[in-house]
């Protein structure tokens, strides 16, 4: 984009207020001619008596005296105007002596201000010299384009651009698609555009209010205060290239293949340099980066860069780092312990562990860290980045702690809290970020293992089930060690152990947690037996006052389940529309549980993935009040804590004569005699009852009808995954229905 640039596109337009950097002497020289016409027309006024009150210079007035001064002498105070300037005062005395006076004295006194008067003055001399120059020649600096632009070959030391006279571009403004639009949103990866300083060559002999005053030729150096960069532009085979007077022989490129664009993935605020030799470094601004939390995106890796805190700017030692990439195109070298911290920083921001694990040894220190290092270790768990409760994450934390122990220094997490989640979801965590068990049981020496030790605070975190973990842990691991075995006992030795032979695996003592309360827990450890427990006459009295709304569906899909998620989330529902048990939300959660109503979130593969209704069904549960023990309560909670339950209970048939009507009634009524309903629930209730009972006959009619079922659905599963995506069938079968048999 920096090469293919139109006529119309190269047109960079100064900023709204012209900023110029000019010379000292150039000042120097307009201060002195100003001044000295400033004293001529004072001479002037005083010998007319055109003012009231004593003479008084202005701003305004200098500026304008100023401007005068420029078009009498055809200069604008440059090195060699001495001589313009003083032919330009001397056209100046010869002017005054033509201008009309008769409007200045019939002004009243009160009208005979120097903020009226002298101004006015300074028109009618205006007014004089457009005169004697309309249709002569155009003046010197009358407008238009330069002729030769004066674009540098060489890049120069910062020193070169001290006594350079420049002047502001607009880089906000920039029209789109331009050069100059291209610039700022190339720059703005790094820097804020009001901290970015694009400079192009001044020259005094250029109308600055033409839209063509300066061109893409003209840009001499972008500068970057607050990250102490420059870059100075020079034209290279008919293109403008950045290049950094820090860093010698390196340039900003946009030039990048995929493996450079995956590697850049995660460091937004970053730009590639390269060199003659095509050999690239990465430029990364030393901002501190913030994962917000964002409720709809759970998993978000979007960073916001934080360039306010004046704190961490303080502990920099430098405002940006460089990493060069290693000739794969694929690898960043670290070169300091600050950058290495901060790349590390960045990966594990951007949830990509595997790198983090490959970047924890360039790490790894025993000596105190400084300011900068720390600042970066402890942001790691900021209350500015959202939390980060992965399995792989765990691991992370655990492997930078472990290069990190024998550093003085304090960790931004507990590591007893960090090992107890890690092994909580051991089996969760990534094959490349599972720690070994020497590193195991490393870390397990600096954990607390038990509920006596001091350091063990309930204020802190740590719970009996986290400390037993660790504690049983560690047991097994020095049982292992001290056998000899590695991590896992292989099933040869399984196999061997069950022919008789092979050495049998270590044997080590556990302790178990003490369970909570019964009082304290909910959900699917809150089940009561109220199913098992329940009289035909309280179901009867029950189904008398039932009245359920429910709406059945064929199937969920992803929107389908969404929807009811956010539904399930409203703080103030109507009560109408509220969701519970007695409701009809036992209805959908039944359904659900015995996957009539399957659920299909999204493709495995191009097929629908296998039915989820179960899992989804528990989720659902946990919205809504299970602290009264009701039968419906008991129901649900029995087929949450036992999912293969819902294979062997009777599916919902809804055999009513009209079916238009959402409305379920636990007793028939003249108009809808069957209730499907109390069908439902004096099946369910009978079969647990049977099964749960002593052997008899009636027990086994009971389980054969079960195990009739669940052979029922296993067949239809393999028979007509392909309708609508199971695990089995093929693409034939991708639109039936709303998913699997009879969906």
């Amino acid at each position: 984009r920096f090469g293919e640039v139109r006529r119309g596109d190269s047109l960079l337009l100064p900023a709204r207020a012209v900023v110029l950097r000019l010379s000292k002497q150039r000042l120097q020289r307009e201060h002195r001619a100003v001044h000295d016409a400033l004293g001529v027309l004072e001479q002037f006024t005083k010998e007319h008596a055109l003012l009231s009150q004593p003479f008084e210079p202005s701003f305004a007035l200098c500026n304008g005296t100023a401007a005068l001064l420029r078009r009498l002498g055809g200069h604008s105070f440059g090195a060699g105007s001495e001589p313009a300037v003083a032919s330009g005062l001397e056209a100046l005395r010869a002017l005054l002596p033509r201008v009309g006076l008769l409007p200045f004295r019939r002004r009243r006194k009160r009208h005979r201000l120097p903020k009226i008067v002298v101004p006015a003055l300074l028109d009618a001399l205006a007014a004089l010299l457009d005169a004697d120059q309309s249709g002569g020649p155009d003046p010197p600096g009358g407008g238009g384009r330069k002729g030769e632009a004066r674009q540098p070959s060489e890049v120069a030391s910062a020193s070169d651009f001290d006594e350079e006279e420049l002047i502001l571009l607009d880089l906000l403004h920039a029209p789109a698609e331009s050069y100059l639009h291209s610039l700022a949103t190339v720059l703005s990866r790094v820097e804020s555009l009001s901290h970015v300083l694009a400079w192009a060559a001044y020259d005094d002999t250029a109308a600055l209010g033409q839209p063509d005053a300066i061109t893409q030729d003209e840009l001499r150096i972008v500068s970057l205060p607050r990250l102490k960069l420059t870059f100075q532009a020079l034209m290279v085979d008919n293109s403008v290239r950045l290049y950094s007077v820090d860093h010698a022989d390196l340039f900003i490129t946009n030039e990048r293949s995929e493996t450079e664009s995956a590697m850049l993935e995660a460091i937004p605020h970053s730009l590639l340099l390269s060199n003659s030799n095509s050999e690239c470094s990465v430029l990364v601004c030393a901002w501190p980066p913030c994962r917000p939390q964002i409720e709809s995106v759970p998993f978000s890796t979007s960073l916001v860069l934080d360039r306010s805190d004046v704190k961490w700017a303080g502990n920099l030692e430098h405002p940006y780092y460089m990493y060069p990439v290693h000739v794969s195109r694929v690898i960043l070298y670290t070169t300091t312990l600050a950058s290495a911290l901060y790349l590390l920083l960045l990966r594990f921001l951007g949830r990509r562990y595997k790198e983090v694990v490959r970047l924890v040894d360039t790490v790894g220190s025993d000596a105190a860290l400084s300011r900068e290092e720390d600042q970066i270790l402890q942001f790691l768990s900021c209350e500015k980045n959202s939390p980060d409760s992965h399995p792989d994450a765990s691991a992370c934390r655990l492997k930078i702690s472990l290069v990190l122990l024998d550093a003085p220094l304090q960790l931004p997490w507990d590591i007893s809290l960090e090992m107890a989640d890690y092994l909580f979801r051991l089996e969760h965590v990534s094959a490349d970020c599972l720690l070994t068990p020497e590193e195991e049981l490393t870390l397990l020496k600096r954990c607390i293992c038990d509920v006596a030790d001091k350091r063990c605070s309930t204020e802190a975190g740590h719970t009996p089930l986290g400390i037993a973990l660790c504690k049983n842990r560690r047991t097994a691991l020095r049982a292992r060690a001290a056998a000899g075995l590695g991590r896992h006992f292989s099933v040869s030795n399984i196999a061997a152990l069950e022919n008789g032979g092979g050495e049998r695996p270590p044997c080590c003592t556990v302790e178990l947690p003490k369970r909570a309360a019964e009082g304290r827990t909910r959900w699917v450890h809150a089940w009561h037996p109220t199913v098992l427990e329940e009289t035909p006459e309280g179901l009867e009295g029950m189904l008398e006052e039932l009245v359920m709304r429910f709406k059945r569906e064929r199937a969920y899909y992803l929107e389908g389940m969404m929807a009811l998620l956010m539904f399930l989330n409203q703080k103030s529902a109507p009560s109408a529309r509220r969701f519970s048990i007695p409701t009809g939300g036992f209805l959908t959660l039944y359904c659900l549980f015995t996957n009539s109503t399957p659920c299909r979130p999204g493709l495995v593969g191009g097929f629908f993935a296998p039915s989820c209704s179960a899992s989804f069904a528990s989720l659902l549960l946990s919205f809504l009040e299970l602290d009264e023990p009701t039968l419906l309560s008991s129901i649900l909670l029995s087929l949450a804590r036992c999912p293969s339950l819902g294979k062997l209970l009777p599916e919902f048939v809804d055999t009513r004569v009209t079916k238009r009507r959402d409305l379920y009634s636990g007793v028939p009524t003249p108009e809808e005699p069957q209730t499907p309903l109390a069908t439902l629930l004096r099946g369910v209730m009978a079969e647990m009852h049977a099964a749960a009972a002593e052997a008899s006959p009636a027990r086994t009619e009971v389980l054969r009808a079960m195990q009739r079922r669940r052979v029922n659905v296993l067949t239809k599963e393999r028979m007509w995954g392909g309708f609508g995506g199971g695990a089995y069938g093929g693409q034939s079968g991708g639109g039936g229905g709303g998913g699997g048999y009879g969906g």
